[in-house]
C-alpha cells in the first residue's frame, strides 16, 4: 500500500512584516489574486518546520528559537510564471520585504529560524560579492 503524502497548501508565510506596514494591503491582495493563504508567522513559530507552517506534517508548536531577522516572505505553490507575476505585483504595490524564498523539498523540513538564518547568510554573501 502506498503512503499518501498530503501536499503543502499554497501559501505565503510572512515574517516581521505587520499589517501596519504600508505595503501589507498590496501583499494581501497579491496573495488573494494567486490563491495563496497569507500566514503571518511570529517569534513563537521560529522552532516549527516550514512544512508544518504550510499545513503539512509537523508539530503545531515548538520551542521558539532566538534570532533577529529582517522581514521575509516564504512562498509555496507558485510555478515560475505565476511567481514572476506575483513579484511584479508586489513591487507595483510598494511591498518592501528584503528576504524571499520558495518552499522546496529540502527546506520544508527546516525550522523557520534555520531558513531565515540561511536567507540572511545568502543575502550577505551576494552583497559581499557585489562589493568587490
Amino acid at each position: 500500500m502506498k503512503a499518501r503524502i498530503r501536499p503543502l497548501a499554497p501559501c505565503a508565510l510572512v515574517w516581521n512584516y505587520s499589517e501596519t506596514e504600508p505595503g501589507f494591503a498590496a501583499l494581501a491582495d497579491a496573495c488573494r489574486a494567486e490563491g495563496l493563504a497569507l500566514i503571518p508567522v511570529s517569534p513563537a513559530d521560529t522552532g516549527r518546520t516550514i512544512s508544518s507552517l504550510c499545513g503539512g506534517p509537523g508539530p503545531a508548536s515548538a520551542p521558539a528559537l532566538a534570532g533577529d531577522w529582517p522581514a521575509a516572505l516564504i512562498m509555496n505553490g507558485l510555478d515560475r510564471a505565476r511567481l514572476d507575476g506575483f513579484l511584479t505585483r508586489l513591487r507595483a504595490g510598494g511591498v518592501s520585504i528584503p528576504l524571499k524564498a520558495m518552499v522546496t523539498p529540502t527546506n520544508q523540513s527546516w525550522t523557520l529560524a534555520a531558513l531565515l538564518a540561511e536567507l540572511v547568510q545568502e543575502r550577505d554573501a551576494f552583497a559581499a560579492r557585489a562589493g568587490r
